[in-house]
């Protein structure tokens, strides 16, 4: 019963004996993962933490994707299927994915040498308030903003990509819906996680700066957020806002500030780099997808 392995809603209403049994270790675990993606994308956060959370589960995924296409049942739905051109989009679809993945990966890259390099500049300093300093703040937010156009961009080309396969939905081509459909759901969670990524990376500084005084009462009472406000900011809009203190406030506090800056710039480059592990590890994994895809369509 194909559709009731993957499908408990059996939308589908079709049955096929091509694919494997629900008691099948590999066609269990597809199961047990895209479970845990539907559960991951019912709690909405734009953490770092928690997209790294779906990164990781999304790599299982197509970890367990890929054992379902070597199964020898899945490889012969593959070749019986006469939908070529369907194919054809299907093999397109996966390289775009790749693209978006890759660029999505380059922009972490490119933001983690830029907090890198403010870091040292905050280490170096001689003062806390000198213009070689203000200086560093000010070539961060430049890099920044052409981060925030690149990922913008890569935004706005995910959210065209679309992948139908409707066309396949007919009595001839049954057997092939299941798998196809799976990978659809895994491509529709990638375009889901890479969106709230490159959305993550890509806010704008007017609304850290709008709240400053928010960082402020939290940097003098020594809490990590004061208010709704300011627990509504993620750690980007965090660090904006402690480069927007830094330098347009001179107080005595100015100390605190730089350290409360030196704190947000750590948690934000932590949580970069992990977004960057976990991008590394799903575009090897799609590209192990893609070439499995190709090695049975090639025969």
């Amino acid at each position: 019963m194909a559709a009731s392995i993957l499908f408990p809603s059996n939308r589908y209403h079709v049955r096929s004996s091509s694919m494997p049994s629900r008691s099948h270790p590999t066609t269990e675990k597809v199961v047990e993962k895209l479970n845990q993606m539907r559960e991951w994308e019912s709690l909405p956060s734009t953490s770092s933490s928690s997209l790294c959370t779906g990164l990781s589960g999304l790599s299982d995924l197509y970890r367990s994707i890929d054992d379902l296409l070597q199964l020898p049942q899945t490889q012969q739905a593959l070749l019986a299927c006469t939908k070529k051109k369907f194919v054809d989009e299907v093999l397109d679809a996966s390289l775009r994915l790749l693209d978006s993945c890759a660029t999505s990966r380059d922009i972490m890259l490119q933001m983690t040498d830029a907090v890198k390099d403010l870091q040292l500049a905050l280490r170096r300093r001689v003062a806390p308030k000198t213009e070689i300093l203000e200086q560093a703040i000010s070539t961060f937010m430049s890099l920044a903003k052409k981060i925030k156009k690149k990922a913008t961009k890569c935004l706005k080309a995910l959210k065209t990509q679309k992948f139908d396969f409707s066309s396949l939905s007919d009595g001839s081509q049954l057997h092939i819906v299941e798998v196809m459909t799976v990978i659809r759901d895994a491509r529709s969670f990638a375009n889901s996680i890479l969106e709230q990524l490159l959305s993550f990376v890509s806010v704008s500084n007017s609304r850290s700066m709008k709240t400053s005084s928010i960082v402020l009462k939290w940097i003098g009472s020594g809490r990590v957020a004061c208010n709704e406000e300011a627990e509504k900011m993620n750690d980007m809009e965090r660090l904006y806002a402690s480069l927007s203190v830094l330098c347009s406030h001179k107080s005595e506090k100015e100390s605190k500030q730089v350290q409360n800056a030196q704190e947000q710039l750590k948690t934000f480059l932590d949580g970069i780099q992990g977004l960057e592990v976990g991008l590394d590890l799903l575009h090897r994994r799609l590209i192990q997808t893609r070439v499995s895809l190709l090695n049975i369509l090639s025969h």
